[in-house]
This record gives C-alpha cells, structure tokens and sequence, in this order.
C-alpha cells in the first residue's frame, strides 16, 4: 500500500465514526488487493501472501464488528466468509480471479456503507485527536497541512 494511501487512511481513522470506520476497513480490503494483484504480476510471492493475510485480518474485523442481533448481519457474515474462503483459493491458486471476486463483494458494500456514513449521528469513535486543515498554506509544490489543538495524538495521559 502507498505511504499517501496509508496517511490518508490514518488520517481518516482518527476522525471516523463507526459507519466509516467500516467503509475504511472496504478501503483497505481495496488496497490490499491492488497489492496482491501486483505482486502477482511482478513475482513477488512475499508481498502477495502478507498482502492476502492483510485482507483476511482486516475482513475478519469487519466479522467481529457485526452485530448478530440485527437482520443484515447473518446475510453479511455469509459474506465475509465466502471472501475468506475465496482468499484462501487465492493464496493456493496464486491467482487474481478469487481477488476479482472479493472485489465484487466489497465494492458495493464500501458504497452502501458510504452513502450510510453521512446520516450517522455519532462522534468520532476516537477521541482527543488532533484537527487537520489542509490548505491553510501553500508550499511550492504542494498543500501543506497544519495540525492544531491537542499534542497528546489521541492518547489521555
């Protein structure tokens, strides 16, 4: 995954409620893909079995994270786990077709979360971060962006 990839989900994380909060872990099932596919194409075995076990990590967060006790979440589940299974059939195949599935479960899943996030009313899951504006400042190539408020980066003392 880019480092801009992982700044911006880091980013996102540290102001996300738990609607997006999911629609981030989408995110990096995403990205996590796009590794894997390209490490397949380059022969790098390493990068495409720790960027598959990146996918399972983050899509067995997204199981923990149901709540069983509501409707969606069996059919989810049922979900989840077929990616799972699919990942392991790409990590024995080394093949990017389980991947192409995976992806075609997750996207309109990251959508429909997405659209969902705006009418969460919850605060930020992570409290006592620090507030990012960017495009206070301009540097010479670029926008720099500038951290005010807390310095303790999300950890009370």
């Amino acid at each position: 995954m880019q480092d801009s990839l992982k700044q911006d989900l880091t980013r996102r994380i540290s102001v996300a409620n738990s609607t997006e909060l999911i629609v981030i872990l989408y995110d990096m099932v995403l990205g996590y893909a796009d590794d894997a596919e390209e490490a397949l194409k380059t022969d790098d075995d390493h990068v495409f079995y720790v960027s598959i076990a990146r996918m399972r990590n983050c899509i067995n967060e997204l199981m923990c994270s149901l709540h069983m006790e509501y409707e969606p979440a069996q059919a989810l589940l049922a979900l989840y786990r077929y990616c799972m299974r699919k990942l392991s059939s790409a990590g024995i195949r080394k093949s990017i077709l389980p991947l192409d599935e995976v992806r075609k479960i997750i996207r309109p899943l990251r959508e429909s979360y997405a659209s969902l996030a705006s009418t969460n009313t919850g605060g930020a899951v992570m409290g006592n971060s620090e507030t990012v504006y960017a495009g206070l400042t301009y540097g010479r190539n670029d926008i720099n962006e500038n951290l005010v408020g807390n310095v303790n980066r999300g950890m009370l003392v």
